[in-house]
C-alpha cells in the first residue's frame, strides 16, 4: 500500500482497488486521514505514482482521476491547503446558513459515494475534519462504517441511513450525506413502502449534497416539496469537488465568464484557493494549461465573492473549465453544457444538455422515459445528426421510442432542428465516475445501433 518517493519527501499511499465492502472503505479512511495529517501523500492516479514530483508539485497531497465527459483519465494533483479551503468554505456557510450553527459548520457525515473520486474523498476527509476541529476522538462516520457492495435503492439506502442517524444523534451533530443524481432519484421518485421509508429518512439529514452531473429539475423541485434539504453542488477534482451550491459560489471562490456572447454565455472560469496544482502526466511531467496564475484576466462577466468574504480577500490563480455558463444578475450560476458536446449539425450549433432538459421536462414523457443523453453522430449531410439515447419504464414497447420522443418535442418550445433524428433505446446509460454520462461511449453506441 505503501509506495517509497524521493529522499526527505513523504511516502506514497496507494490503497488496493475499492471493492465497496466495510473493510475497504476503512482502507481509504485510514489513508485519507493519513494524507490530511500531513504524513503521507494519497495516489487515486490512472497510473503509476511518480517517484518524484515534478517542481511546483512538491506540496501534492492527493492525487485523483478526473475524465470530465471525455474519457480520457488524468491525474489531478491536490494540496492539503488546497483541500482543507474546500472543507472550511463549506462549513462557513453551514456555520452561517443554519445547517450547523451549534457545530461551527461541521457535522456528521454517512458516505455514499466511492473514496476513490474527489467528492466521495471529501466527504470522508469533512467527517476527519469535523473530528479536528471539535476535539472528537474518532471521525464522525458511522461504526461500522457502511458495506455498500450490491445495488443502491431505498431498501439499501435505508438500512444504511436508520443508524447513521441515531449515531449523530447521540453525538449531538448534524447528519449530512452526499449523493449523485441518480441515487436521490431514485429514492424521490420510487413508490415502494421503503421509498417511502427512505424518503422520511432523507428529511432528517440537515443537508444532501447532491452533483456530479446535472440534477434534474423535476427530481430537484419533487425533492424539496418532501422537506429535503437538498443542496446542488457544482465543481469538478480540479477545484477540490463542489465550489458552487445552490447556484452560489462558496466563500472564497470567484466565478467569470470568460468572452461571453451576446448572450452573456461563454466559458466558466474559477477563481478559488481550492484550486489544483494542475495535472501529473504519465511520463513524468505536469500540464497546467487550464490553470493562470492571476485571477480574472481578460474580458468577461464575473460574480462576486461568497458570502462573508471581503473584496481584498480576493483568490490569486484561475481554473478555466470546459463548461459553458451564464451568470445572472444575482450572480446565480447556470451551465448549459460543455464546449467540446456542442454539435454542429445543418451550420446550427446544438447544446445536448438543451435537448436532454426538454425531455426531461416533458409532460408527455412522463412516467415513460427514465432518463436520457443526447449525442452528435457523424452524418454526410448535416455534418453530425442529432440522436438521443434512452432508458425506460417498464411497459413502455421500445418500438415505439423515436416517435414518442418526437412527438413530444414537437409539442414544446424545441425547435425543429433540434429534435433527434433517431432515439436508440438501452438499458442503461453509459457512465463514467460518478453519476456522470460517458458521452464518448454514448456516441459509439448511436452510431452503433440500429434504427428503432
Amino acid at each position: 500500500m505503501s509506495v517509497p518517493s524521493a529522499a526527505g519527501s513523504l511516502p506514497w499511499l496507494v490503497p488496493p482497488a475499492y471493492d465497496a465492502s466495510a473493510a475497504s472503505l476503512a482502507v481509504h479512511v485510514e489513508a485519507i486521514g493519513e494524507a490530511m495529517a500531513g504524513r503521507a501523500r494519497l495516489w487515486r492516479g490512472p497510473f503509476a505514482a511518480p517517484s518524484r514530483l515534478p517542481r511546483g508539485f512538491e506540496d501534492t497531497a492527493l492525487v485523483v482521476p478526473t475524465s470530465g465527459s471525455t474519457g480520457t483519465a488524468k491525474a489531478v494533483a491536490l494540496t492539503r491547503k488546497a483541500l482543507l479551503a474546500s472543507q472550511e468554505a463549506t462549513a462557513q456557510l453551514f456555520a452561517a446558513d443554519g445547517t450547523a450553527p451549534d457545530t461551527q459548520g461541521h457535522g456528521f457525515w454517512l458516505p455514499l459515494l466511492p473514496p476513490t473520486h474527489i467528492a466521495g474523498v471529501q466527504v470522508i476527509a469533512r467527517a476527519l475534519r469535523t473530528a479536528q476541529v471539535l476535539g472528537l476522538d474518532a471521525p464522525a462516520l458511522p461504526h461500522p462504517l457502511p458495506d455498500l457492495r450490491g445495488h443502491f435503492d431505498a431498501a439499501a439506502f435505508v438500512e444504511l441511513a436508520e443508524p447513521a442517524l441515531a449515531q449523530a444523534e447521540r453525538r449531538g451533530l448534524p447528519a449530512i450525506t452526499s449523493l449523485v443524481p441518480t441515487q436521490l432519484s431514485r429514492i424521490v421518485t420510487g413508490t415502494t413502502g421503503a421509498d417511502v421509508r427512505a424518503r422520511s429518512l432523507l428529511k432528517r439529514f440537515a443537508a444532501v449534497l447532491v452533483g456530479g452531473a446535472a440534477i434534474s429539475a423535476d427530481v430537484l423541485a419533487r425533492s424539496r416539496a418532501q422537506k429535503i434539504a437538498v443542496r446542488s453542488t457544482y465543481g469538478s477534482s480540479e477545484t477540490s469537488g463542489g465550489c458552487v451550491y445552490d447556484r452560489r459560489p462558496l466563500p472564497g471562490v470567484q466565478l467569470r465568464v470568460a468572452e461571453p456572447d451576446a448572450a452573456g454565455a461563454g466559458r466558466l472560469e474559477i477563481s478559488s484557493p481550492t484550486l489544483a496544482l494542475g495535472y501529473l502526466t504519465a511520463d513524468g511531467g505536469v500540464d497546467t494549461t487550464p490553470f493562470t496564475a492571476g485571477a480574472g484576466a481578460g474580458a468577461g462577466a464575473g460574480a462576486g465573492a461568497g458570502a462573508g468574504e471581503s473584496a481584498g480577500a480576493r483568490a490569486t490563480r484561475s481554473f478555466l473549465t470546459s463548461d459553458l455558463a451564464e451568470l445572472g444578475a444575482d450572480g446565480a450560476l447556470t451551465v448549459l453544457g460543455r464546449a467540446d458536446d456542442v454539435i454542429n449539425t445543418g451550420g446550427r450549433k446544438v447544446l445536448p444538455q438543451d435537448v436532454e432538459r426538454a425531455i426531461d421536462r416533458s409532460l408527455m414523457l412522463r412516467g415513460m422515459v427514465r432518463g436520457n443523453v443526447v449525442v452528435g453522430v457523424a452524418d454526410p449531410e448535416w455534418g453530425q445528426r442529432i440522436e438521443a439515447l434512452v432508458t425506460l419504464e417498464q411497459g413502455i414497447d421500445p418500438a415505439e421510442a423515436t416517435s414518442l420522443v418526437r412527438s413530444a418535442l414537437r409539442t414544446s418550445e424545441v425547435p425543429a432542428h433540434m429534435i433527434p433524428k433517431r432515439v436508440h433505446v438501452v438499458e442503461q446509460l453509459p457512465m463514467l465516475g460518478i453519476g456522470k454520462v460517458d458521452r464518448a461511449a454514448a456516441r459509439r453506441l448511436a452510431s452503433a445501433h440500429p434504427t428503432t
